[in-house]
């Protein structure tokens, strides 16, 4: 139980912002009339990743799980860095 709430406190937290950066991105003109309330939305999602991290059968597949899922939206986040300015 203590491996699945690690898991979700965690790696929950880049996963949460990551996301959150991918969506002021993806917002017209990059987010800027957008930033506070996406920064607003980080604890609740955050406290979801948390929550949901109680739904796996054990810590070990949270944390791969939630860190496939960081790995995936860090490159997606890289990915348009590199091509926005290539």
């Amino acid at each position: 139980m203590i491996a699945r709430c690690l898991a979700g406190t965690l790696a929950g937290f880049p996963l949460s912002g990551s996301l959150l950066a991918l969506l002021l991105y993806w917002l017209p003109e990059h987010g800027d009339a957008w930033i506070i309330p996406v920064l607003l939305l980080f604890f609740p999602l955050w406290t979801s990743v948390m929550i949901g991290s109680y739904l796996f059968r054990n810590g070990t597949r949270a944390w791969l799980t939630l860190g496939a899922a960081n790995l995936l939206v860090f490159a997606l986040l890289w990915l348009s860095r590199h091509v926005a300015t290539g």
